[in-house]
Order: structure tokens, then C-alpha cells, then sequence
């Protein structure tokens, strides 16, 4: 859809909501174990309406991945173009309409404001980035974007706090990117329980869906430390974006987990207009269908590649251990790129199966 430049112009990123005078402040109640539990006893004969759906993705089936009361996680690593397919759930969203040709948004009538925060993108950057949103949507009324960059994680948080609990009408809150909420670390045990937690209190007493995003290590598909572990075990969906190994300008989006029916995997890529748009998934006739990370092969199958690789080089160098990953792979029919070649290197390493003696790594099973 077409803007013109007064409408673009009038986009704007607030940073000054107080920090005060928040709903939840000054309203803790004593913690009556009794009356608590009475509140949240399961009844085994009661119908539970199922929530409402904030975002369905079409495809082979409709899947209701992003549903009222739930958090979701985006995951990818960096430059994988993660915020590029936020700017697309966003859109949806916003217009109660469609995006990149499967991503319909359907929020309730009372529940269609959306809020966007980023938490580490510079106002110019950030401000293209909505400008993409506004492209893409129809209608962008109930639309409101943050910019958290220059604030400490504590106030980042309490003032997404202020906003979820102020906004009237909230259905949907996108968070780019969650590490950035954490002071001490990707990695504390109790602030990532504590954030989890929050989520959680968020969408169960506003009734919403939140979207966040976190990156995937650098040496493999795992959510990155502590924090991607708690969300994953949380989260009703968890979906990845991946850069296809043989199409560089090519995304690949799929459902990792869900506690729903998942969506089948869809791609988009970048256009001259800098924005996202669908395309075909890229055909690979030898690959096996979404056998290309290490926890969907079974360990009998890496072992046997493994074998083949060190049988053939006993002491392999990074390059040459990498290189010899990806053809034993490629030979039984399963096609990976110099990327995900690196991603098994890793896992092996990970898993204790290879260790690096000096500039070299060796085998620690026997070789039949």
C-alpha cells in the first residue's frame, strides 16, 4: 500500500513515559496460600474456551501459533533477518490484515493495540525500520513504537511494564530483543526466571500475546543461554529464522515448537523497496525434508557420518573437519551448507563425541 510522505513524517518514537505511577505499584497483597490455591484449582470438568488469536499463519493447515495469554519467541542468528520478519508480524497485526502472503492478524475488535519496543537499535535506524511497518499495514491507528536504547535494563523493563499495564486495549507486544531487559547476563539463573516470569504476569493479567526475540548462539541453533531456555520451556510457539544455505538473499521461517498445530516453514526475501516479501521455498530435491540440524538426526547417524569422516582423515584441521562434514552428508542425500556444516562441528564438540587436540581434533569413539 501507498503512503505519502505526510503520513511517514507524522511517525514518531516516543521515549518519555514516567517511570511513576504505574498500575501495579502499591498494590501487592498479603500471600494467602489458601485463598490462592482455591483461585487457581483446576476443575477436570469445566470447558475452557479456547483464547483468542492474536496472529494465524496459512499455509498447508491454519495455525493458530500466537494465541491471547501466551508469549511466543523469535529466534535467529544475527543478520538473519529476524526484525525484518517482526516488521511483517507487526503489519499484520496493526491492520488486522495480511502479510508476506501468510501472516494474517485477527486481534479481537477491543483488543487491537499493538505496542513495539526495541531495545537496541539508534532513533534512525529504528525509525526506518517502523517506517516498514507503516508500508506494509493499511492502518496503523492502534500502532505505537518504543525506542529503549539509551535506557539501563531495569528501566527498559519498567517502562514496558507502564506501557502494557496503560494502554487500553492492548492485544499484542513486540519486544526486540530481550537480552538487552537482562542487567546481569544472558546466563543468571534467577534474573532470567525472574523475566520468564514477568512475561508470563504479563500476558495472563492483560490478556495479550508477546512477541519476543532473541538471537541463536554463534556455534549452534540453540536460543541463546539461560534466558533462551526459559523461554523456550514457556513459550506456546518458538519460530526461527534462518538464512537458506544455497540462497543467500533467501529467509527461511519455521516452527520450531509449538503447543498448537505448527505451521509448515515459509520464505521470504528483501525486495528493491527494502521490504520483505514472500518467495518460494528454495528446492533441494536431495535434501531430506528439515533433516539439516543436528538434534533431528538420531546419534546412530552421526556416529556413522563421524566414522566416514575420521576413517578417511584421522586428524583433521577446522577447515578440513568442517569440509569433510558437509560432503559425507551431501553423499547420503542430505545437502548442507558451509554454515550448518559448522553448526554440526560444533554440536560434535558440544556433545563430547570430538575434541580439539591443538591445532587438530580427534575422534573419541572407535571407528568399526
Amino acid at each position: 500500500m501507498q503512503h505519502n510522505d505526510n503520513t511517514i513524517k507524522k511517525m514518531n518514537i516516543p521515549t518519555n513515559l514516567s517511570l511513576n505511577n504505574t498500575e501495579t505499584e502499591g498494590t501487592e497483597q498479603p500471600f494467602d496460600p489458601e485463598e490462592i490455591l482455591k483461585s487457581v484449582e483446576v476443575d477436570p470438568y469445566a470447558d475452557i474456551e479456547k483464547p483468542p488469536t492474536a496472529i494465524e499463519i496459512h499455509g498447508a493447515n491454519i495455525s493458530p501459533s500466537f494465541t491471547l495469554g501466551n508469549f511466543s519467541m523469535l529466534i535467529g542468528k544475527a543478520k538473519s533477518k529476524k526484525t525484518f520478519l517482526l516488521t511483517g508480524l507487526a503489519a499484520a497485526t496493526a491492520s488486522n490484515g495480511w502479510a508476506l502472503g501468510c501472516i494474517k492478524g485477527v486481534l479481537p475488535f477491543d483488543k487491537r493495540a499493538v505496542l513495539y519496543f526495541d531495545t537496541e537499535q539508534s532513533e534512525y535506524h529504528l525509525n526506518r525500520t517502523i517506517k516498514r511497518v507503516l508500508r506494509q499495514a493499511s492502518d496503523l491507528s492502534n500502532f505505537r513504537a518504543f525506542g529503549l536504547r539509551k535506557y539501563k535494563p531495569a528501566e527498559r523493563l519498567k517502562l514496558i511494564d507502564f506501557a502494557v499495564n496503560n494502554t487500553p486495549g492492548v492485544g499484542i507486544v513486540f519486544i526486540d530483543g530481550i537480552r538487552d531487559l537482562l542487567t546481569k547476563g544472558i546466563n543468571d539463573e534467577e534474573e532470567a526466571t525472574s523475566l520468564t516470569s514477568t512475561f508470563l504476569r504479563w500476558t495472563a493479567e492483560r490478556n495479550i500475546h508477546l512477541v519476543t526475540v532473541l538471537h541463536q548462539n554463534k556455534t549452534d541453533v540453540n536460543a541463546r543461554g539461560v534466558i533462551g531456555t526459559e523461554c523456550l520451556n514457556k513459550a506456546e510457539t518458538t519460530l526461527s529464522v534462518t538464512i537458506d544455505d544455497f540462497d543467500k538473499d533467501v529467509s527461511i521461517v519455521s516452527c520450531e515448537m509449538s503447543r498448537d498445530l505448527p505451521f509448515a516453514d515459509f520464505a521470504f526475501r528483501i525486495n528493491e523497496e527494502g521490504l520483505p516479501e514472500p518467495c518460494d521455498l528454495p528446492e533441494n530435491p536431495n535434501a531430506r525434508p528439515k533433516a539439516v540440524n543436528p538434534d533431528q538426526l538420531t546419534d546412530e547417524e552421526h556416529f556413522k557420518t563421524l566414522g566416514e569422516v575420521f576413517k578417511a582423515t584421522p586428524a583433521p584441521k577446522y577447515r578440513e573437519l568442517w569440509q569433510a562434514i558437509k560432503v559425507v552428508f551431501g553423499a547420503s542425500q542430505v545437502r548442507i551448507g558451509d554454515n550448518r556444516a559448522k553448526d554440526f562441528l560444533a554440536y560434535y564438540q558440544q556433545m563430547n563425541w570430538i575434541t580439539k587436540d591443538g591445532m587438530k581434533y580427534k575422534y573419541n569413539r572407535a571407528i568399526f
